[in-house]
């Protein structure tokens, strides 16, 4: 019998950040047959095999995956190997509040009938509530540019299946976010509970995030915006979410001043210029410079 529920977690090297997660899956007290634990693992060794064959030996629904490629496809192959009603991406560091797994089981099982698309926001839209969406555009103008956060995205197997999800259909950074946008759905639930922590990252990075995000991430919204799937309101309201509450601190973190993480921020000046603006760019850096003299203080 398949599972209610699959948690589905790509990861790379992160052997205790993910014995933490699964830890926290285990042991809030749900009845293994609603679960199971898929692990798409990339690694350069072997021990995260071993600890998923102890797993295994204990009695838990747990598949371990070994995948050759590289990047954040292996979000997709997680999610392509699992066997659950609903499949629930899940990042290696985000360990569940004592009795939210249990939480999220209950949740799942209320909406098995309607099957809206369920994203599971962590408390980060101020909603505090469970918020119903009867569009695409109504759910991107709720979640803005939290739906490229991986450990919020949820979709059903049905809707799965029936969305292309081969490497060349998806953006290769933000592949699970080409899912949402590409998925045929008129029905979404956001799920505003704080479930998870986040276990800190050291040397988070490796990526240009200024490309990311508003080069490559606004252009797949442009391109749903051409497609009449998303209005010119809620692209603007995205857009301009993003500056304001993700650009300048990251700009402030990663170009103003270093605070260890390790991205690459080649051409950041000149991306943030080129998307939202000669005005919008200086005040950006006139923020970051005011808040750099607070911090000396």
């Amino acid at each position: 019998m398949n599972p209610l529920i699959s948690i589905c977690i790509p990861t790379k090297d992160r052997l205790k950040h993910l014995t933490a997660t699964v830890e926290s899956i285990i042991n809030d007290g749900v009845d293994v047959s609603l679960y199971e634990i898929v692990i798409s693992d990339n690694s350069d060794n072997d021990n995260i095999k071993s600890y998923c064959e102890s797993l295994q030996a204990n009695g838990y629904r747990v598949k371990h995956v070994k995948n050759p490629l590289l990047g954040f496809y292996n979000s997709i192959v997680s999610l392509r190997e699992a066997s659950g009603s609903l499949l629930k991406l899940h990042n290696d560091y985000s360990c569940f509040v004592k009795g939210q797994f249990s939480f999220m089981i209950k949740l799942v099982q209320e909406n098995i009938n309607d099957m809206p698309t369920i994203f599971f926001s962590n408390g980060t839209l101020g909603f505090n509530v469970n918020k119903l969406c009867t569009s695409k555009d109504d759910f991107f103008s709720k979640t803005h540019f939290q739906n490229t956060w991986s450990s919020a995205f949820s979709i059903w197997k049905k809707d799965f299946d029936l969305v292309p999800h081969e490497r060349e259909n998806l953006d290769s950074m933000f592949p699970h976010t080409s899912i949402l946008l590409n998925c045929i759905k008129e029905n979404y639930l956001i799920c505003d509970y704080v479930i998870f922590e986040n276990i800190s990252v050291s040397g988070k990075g490796g990526y240009n995030l200024f490309d990311c995000f508003c080069n490559r991430y606004l252009n797949m919204l442009r391109a749903k915006v051409k497609s009449s799937e998303l209005t010119n309101k809620t692209f603007r309201r995205i857009k301009w979410k993003m500056f304001l509450d993700f650009v300048t601190p990251w700009y402030y973190k990663t170009v103003s001043t270093d605070q260890g993480f390790t991205f690459d921020v080649t051409n950041a000046d000149g991306i943030i210029k080129k998307n939202y603006g000669i005005l919008p760019y200086y005040v950006m850096l006139t923020v970051c410079k005011i808040k750099k003299i607070i911090s000396r203080r």
